[in-house]
């Protein structure tokens, strides 16, 4: 007989049911609408007061308490995004090369020191939303958590710092639906998450549902390097659609490329695709554009891209819209070349953390520092050591810094050790290939980090493999790997 082992102890699983990563996007009705996040009417933030039970291990958590008749009247309510430390429940722990808790038993977790958070909160679904895709992003949540949906298990999730999204359209109701969720303070997650900084757990980052049509884009993929001596570029698009009806459907893809002035640049179809019932399909193009301004961390020039899907009777299904920089990022001989210009970095490490808010960081804090950075010349910035809320990248693209983004991977306290074991390889995996799939898109991103202090082992190979495998156009980086070939770039 087969003991039984905890998600939150197994290192071979890290998520159910959870959605592919996708860029980081908002939908709108038509393009003409495409921007703001704020601004949809296909995006509902969830962010606020919810109900909350602080347990000090999971054994003293409530049972049942995703039951829609559960009675938490008497529980008290804390804001999301936040951590419960910065609430008042349990305590903020500072470590550096050590873990929390003594690593004899990896990958098992004390359990008698395990805080657990439990939330729940209510929401009413839009009359229009009835005929919809509707999903839930926890853009970060620490560190591992069930979810469910009017008492319905959802799925589970590990990676404290890049989102979760889980559809939530077969548990959808009309008018109130409740949403529950079960934070573990450890899990084996937390091995891999052992970083020089404040340990505080919770939902930290923002809550949002998003709607989409049954045919809608699930995702794309943007580059813009230059040409022609560095003097044009190209715009290569790919965009992946998604038919969740019953019935096989024709659309088209169009783009539209707009300069800073608002001025049309470019008018393209993407290209057209019968959507099988149930299945998705893929587009993708590529045209020259004439002499571009060029994207650098002193000239920061960005075009508005927008996509629209179009149905076969010309209605428009949806729009999205994201910036574009046109730069090629080249590593000759040692020397780092952004558009043929060789640059030399002054960068700083951040940490994505405020010493109010923990690591639900204001986003007026995130320009507070980008604009000290560029206030004492520092034109880098790594994300050390994990990929941080994804406003930093917007800010980044529209300031112009250039951009180490790293995995949040850190094994310190026991260092090489799972980076060799076979069980971690897809853990490995799963968190750089996430990350470059939630960041690619952004100009101010030149760089890949496999995270930091872990030692070396095949499990990094697997992770470099995979990043050079899906994007040539960036230079992958690892702090610890010494002269091995996998990786271009070490500190």
């Amino acid at each position: 007989m087969t003991a039984h082992i905890n998600d939150w102890e197994n290192p071979e699983v890290f998520a159910i049911n959870r959605l592919p990563m996708r860029v980081t996007s908002t939908p709108f009705p038509r393009e003409a609408l495409a921007g703001c996040r704020d601004s949809s009417p296909w995006i509902k933030s969830l962010n606020g007061q919810w109900r909350f039970f602080w347990a000090p291990n999971p054994s003293e958590a409530p049972e049942g308490f995703e039951a829609e008749n559960y009675d938490a009247s008497d529980w008290k309510e804390t804001p999301v995004p936040s951590n419960w430390q910065m609430q008042g429940y349990g305590y903020p722990q500072y470590v550096n090369v050590q873990y929390p808790f003594p690593p004899d038993e990896m990958p098992q977790v004390p359990h008698d020191t395990n805080e657990v958070g439990s939330y729940r909160v209510r929401f009413d679904l839009p009359d229009d939303w009835v005929d919809k895709c509707v999903s839930v992003t926890f853009g970060g949540v620490e560190s591992a958590f069930y979810l469910w949906l009017n008492g319905q298990f959802v799925g589970y999730s590990q990676d404290s710092k890049l989102p979760a999204e889980f559809d939530l359209t077969p548990f959808l109701k009309t008018g109130s639906n409740l949403l529950a969720a079960r934070v573990f303070r450890w899990s084996d997650g937390t091995y891999l998450e052992d970083q020089d900084h404040w340990r505080l757990a919770g939902i930290f980052r923002d809550v949002f549902l998003t709607a989409r049509p049954p045919v809608h884009l699930r995702d794309y993929h943007i580059a813009a390097p230059l040409s022609n001596d560095y003097r044009d570029g190209v715009l290569d698009v790919r965009a992946w659609i998604s038919n969740a009806s019953n019935e096989d459907r024709t659309v088209a893809v169009w783009a539209t490329l707009r300069d800073a002035q608002g001025e049309q640049t470019l008018r393209e179809r993407v290209g057209e695709a019968l959507v099988a019932a149930g299945a998705d399909a893929e587009v993708s193009a590529s045209w020259p554009v004439s002499k571009p301004r060029q994207w650098t961390a002193e000239t920061p020039a960005l075009y508005e891209l927008t996509l629209e899907l179009i149905d076969v009777d010309g209605s428009v299904l949806e729009g999205h819209a994201t910036r574009v920089g046109f730069r090629t990022v080249e590593l000759r001989n040692g020397q780092l070349y952004i558009n043929n210009v060789p640059v030399l970095l002054f960068g700083v490490n951040r940490h994505d953390h405020d010493p109010y808010a923990g690591k639900a960081v204001p986003r007026e804090a995130m320009l507070k520092d980008i604009l000290l950075m560029k206030q004492y010349n520092i034109n880098a910035v790594r994300t050390s050591h994990y990929p941080n809320d994804p406003y930093l990248l917007e800010l980044c693209d529209t300031y112009g810094l250039y951009v180490i983004d790293e995995t949040n991977l850190e094994t310190h306290g026991v260092w090489d050790k799972p980076s060799h074991d076979p069980a971690w390889r897809n853990a490995y995996v799963d968190r750089v290939s996430r990350m470059v799939s939630r960041d690619r898109n952004h100009p101010s991103i030149i760089c890949w980090s496999l995270g930091n202090e872990s030692g070396y082992g095949p499990n990094h190979e697997a992770m470099a493999d995979w990043v050079h495998a899906n994007d040539s156009s960036r230079f992958v980086h690892y702090e610890s790997a010494g002269r091995e070939p996998y990786v271009d770039v070490v500190s």
